[in-house]
């Protein structure tokens, strides 16, 4: 392929990725703003927010990553230029966000008792477990939006889920602040109004985008087949095989990050808030290939559907160039800046200092990171979900936070160790993820 090629493909994922990215983006500034306004509450509230998020997270992650190869389904049907089947997956898309979303509640509710034996203080304990109550209702909602978002995602309308998601974001903010503090005649509720507020917002963002996909006339083309109760088993299954999978992907990804966290701990406090500041400064630019992995499924969904299969390989790898050149410079920053980074989070010179370690181990670690998250996209994009999530867990679980614990506490490397256990995993992760779209694609692209 020619220069031109490698331009032109690259203009067309930033495009369709930028949105995304926006709408990410969109995501942590609403975590951020609650988590200011609640911290104005108190360390309790603060701290029962954070403990309530945390135990809705992982099933929140695995809802989102179940519903993520939809993107590339919807994608594949616009590229066969099959509109109608592309409304059915809808139709079969919403039925399983809905179905997981009342599975979790269930799943939620049954975990209630297991809160007490969590290790929480009895203040955070009764605090936190009134939050979790209501904000587990949001996973419904959730899910819907998450439904509706891959399918104008999938269709290369990005741009509508990133717009609901700036206007949820301008909601919310005064939202919990009038619920949590009781003005305009709404009673003082405290942590459980940021919990409101959020369900109402989220519930308001899954209407929103159903509305508008179900009433603008450019999705009449894609709802030609009436909804009834009716389910072709085929799409169905075809779902839950490529959703299952990726949301146990997604899943031992955060676990595993969850799982060094805990690890950490045990080294005190100072070593764990180098680590915190270090899992935020890499999230931050970790949203950036997230979005162009979303994109990559999407573009080599739609290329195997029109049975381009050189197209679909190239597009691949094209994303995961960009993701890995993109991760390399964020890589320089992390290094160079290594001291200066963490000051904005703290003034404790010993955090900072541990921080900057940790930023040594990233300025690395950034570039497996990127190109991990991309190849995953682009195996979705082939409808490859079942082994990614295997090198997902080989990846973390078996090889790098068993090496990290290794070199922390048998091979005197200490909180550094720990680092490194991630550095390899992630390693190993974008090497299975990058040979096996490799494979998949050559393989493809032959038969083809």
């Amino acid at each position: 392929m020619s220069s031109t090629s490698f331009t032109h493909e690259s203009k067309l994922l930033l495009k369709l990725s930028g949105p995304i990215i926006i709408g990410q983006v969109g995501q942590v500034v609403i975590g951020l703003a609650d988590t200011v306004m609640v911290g104005a509450l108190g360390p309790v509230s603060l701290g029962a927010s954070a403990f309530g998020n945390s135990v809705f997270a992982i099933f929140f992650v695995f809802g989102l990553g179940l519903l993520s190869p939809l993107s590339a389904l919807f994608a594949h049907s616009e590229g066969e230029e099959n509109y109608p089947h592309g409304g059915k997956l809808l139709h079969h898309g919403l039925a399983v966000a809905f179905g997981i979303s009342l599975v979790m509640i269930l799943i939620l509710y049954a975990s209630l008792p297991l809160l007490p034996h969590l290790g929480q203080t009895p203040e955070i304990l009764k605090t936190g477990t009134a939050f979790f109550k209501i904000i587990m209702w949001s996973i419904v909602p959730s899910m819907i939006y998450q439904a509706y978002k891959q399918f104008t995602d999938g269709i290369g309308r990005t741009k509508i889920g990133m717009v609901v998601m700036l206007v949820g974001v301008i909601v919310n903010v005064p939202a919990n602040y009038i619920l949590i503090h009781g003005l305009y005649g709404f009673p003082r509720m405290g942590l459980n109004g940021s919990a409101t507020a959020t369900l109402v917002v989220r519930i308001l963002m899954a209407m929103a985008l159903a509305i508008y996909v179900h009433l603008h006339p450019q999705f009449h083309r894609y709802m030609t087949e009436k909804w009834t109760h009716r389910f072709d088993h085929y799409v169905l299954k075809n779902v839950l095989r490529l959703g299952i999978p990726n949301g146990f992907t997604f899943l031992f990804e955060v676990a595993g990050f969850s799982a060094a966290a805990i690890l950490m701990g045990r080294f005190g406090a100072v070593p764990l808030a180098a680590h915190q500041i270090t899992i935020s400064l890499a999230s931050t630019t970790f949203m950036v290939t997230v979005g162009l992995g979303i994109a990559a499924s999407i573009r080599v969904g739609y290329e195997r559907g029109r049975k381009q299969w050189h197209l679909a390989r190239y597009i691949g790898f094209t994303a995961i160039a960009l993701g890995a050149a993109y991760m390399s410079v964020c890589a320089l920053m992390m290094y160079a800046l290594r001291f200066w980074f963490p000051s904005l989070y703290v003034n404790d010179k010993e955090v900072i200092a541990w921080t900057a370690k940790f930023l040594v181990i990233v300025a690395f670690f950034e570039i497996f990171d990127g190109a991990q998250a991309v190849a995953i996209g682009a195996l979705r994009g082939m409808a490859d979900t079942k082994w990614p999530s295997v090198f997902a867990f080989v990846s973390y679980w078996i090889l790098g936070l068993p090496l990290g614990y290794m070199m922390s506490f048998h091979w005197g490397l200490g909180p550094i160790g720990i680092w490194l256990g991630l550095l390899i995993g992630l390693m190993i992760a974008a090497s299975l993820m990058t040979w096996r779209f490799h494979r998949l694609t050559r393989v493809s692209f032959i038969e083809g």
